[in-house]
């Protein structure tokens, strides 16, 4: 299968997006923190406030995608970006930081996977499975690409230096790629003018169907939020040597890509519901081998099963979370409903690493690996029932 030159370009823009808009906060808020004196815990506690605050966004953005297409949500979104990283490195004091933090985590949300999943299903209807899972192989690099980008950053220039050539970058490459976007298509009857009415005559199968995919997406949302946020300090607290803990942090990124690029080359062979439990199994699967490691001590073998086991699962979930709407749904209302579902997840997300950090400060690291496994297993559950009740939308 040919790909189109915009295929290739969202993944750009992807990997783009969640660079200088999500990576690089963990990487320059310590540094913000330090300059302004203030503590870690406030930095991290407004990207939260960001975050719960993209969850109120995410469905009128969505429904936005819908009415005016996604290539207008991007290109606006690129400008947006490029102009609150500006601000970003301009601000001077905590109240500047509150208001532009939490409208880069809202801002995101145009420039990041729901939009360009939705541009997909725009220009290329139920054929866009394969386009998602290229977009997602390209996109996977991202943190590979800025994080150690933005440290050696650091020691070239300030932080307040790297927020503008972040900002350029989405004004420089970002916009011209999403503005040269194909517009969306108009010869297929559930793309174009029947978007509102589809989407508000949803069947009982398909409330049913929305249900079981928020709860899916917002508990798998909550796995994958807890462990990239507190990973490192669980395997601390079970007592395992840091070059192991940093060794199987390192493993989930290759692992995602890995399984990314094992499911575009199979993408004919299992079918996307197939594809979405296969992922949320592999990624309770690693929680269990992690679970086992805290039970039967700091085990070097199980901290690295649990990463190859993990990364590949939240690799293949964020290809899940682009095709099921589109295989249950169709492509009529796919913002909207991306968007309905976002809230959902994005909520779970925020609240998921102050609940885990709590839970290991109070209770011990095994009943915080615990919690996580059980939202791993909440999701597992709500996806092969999904998979078995639900039917997919007519071709």
């Amino acid at each position: 299968m040919k790909f189109s030159p915009s295929t290739i370009g969202l993944g750009v823009t992807m990997t783009i997006g969640y660079g200088t808009l999500y990576y690089s906060f963990s990487v320059l808020a310590p540094e913000i923190a330090r300059e302004f004196g203030w503590g870690e815990s406030f930095v991290f506690g407004i990207f939260s406030a960001g975050l719960l605050a993209g969850a109120v966004v995410a469905s009128p953005l969505g429904r936005l995608v819908d009415h005016v297409g996604a290539r207008i949500v991007l290109s606006l979104g690129s400008l947006a970006a490029a102009a609150v990283l500006t601000l970003l490195g301009l601000m001077q004091n905590a109240g500047h930081f509150m208001v532009l933090a939490v409208a880069a985590e809202c801002i995101a949300l145009a420039v990041q996977y729901e939009a360009g999943f939705a541009a997909l299903a725009q220009i290329h209807g139920r054929e866009a499975r394969a386009h998602i899972t290229l977009v997602t192989l390209i996109a996977g690099f991202a943190s590979t690409i800025y994080w150690p980008l933005l440290q050696w950053l650091l020691t070239q220039i300030t932080w307040r230096e790297i927020y503008f050539a972040l900002a350029v970058m989405n004004v420089a490459i970002a916009l011209p790629i999403h503005l040269a976007l194909p517009q969306r298509r108009t010869d297929r009857q559930d793309v174009s003018g029947q978007v509102e009415a589809v989407a508000d005559s949803v069947p009982d199968n398909g409330r049913q169907a929305m249900v079981l995919m928020a709860v899916a997406f917002a508990a798998g949302g909550f796995v994958v939020s807890a462990v990239g946020a507190t990973l490192l300090v669980l395997l601390d607290s079970l007592g395992y040597e840091a070059t192991v803990a940093t060794l199987a942090g390192s493993l989930i990124g290759p692992s995602q890509v890995a399984a990314r690029l094992l499911g575009y080359v199979r993408r004919n062979l299992f079918s996307p519901p197939v594809t979405a439990v296969v992922a949320a199994a592999a990624m309770a699967l690693g929680l269990t081998l992690l679970l086992g490691g805290a039970l039967m001590g700091p085990l070097s073998a199980f901290a690295l099963s649990f990463a190859l086991f993990y990364g590949a699962g939240q690799g293949l979930t964020s290809i899940a979370r682009g095709v099921l709407p589109l295989h249950y749904f169709g492509a009529a209302g796919y913002g909207r409903r991306t968007g309905i579902l976002a809230s959902a997840r994005i909520v779970l997300s925020a609240v998921a690493p102050v609940t885990v950090i709590w839970l290991n400060e109070v209770s011990g690291a095994v009943a915080a690996i615990a919690c996580i496994l059980v939202a791993a297993c909440v999701s597992l559950g709500a996806i092969a029932t999904l998979a078995a009740v639900a039917k997919p939308a007519a071709r």
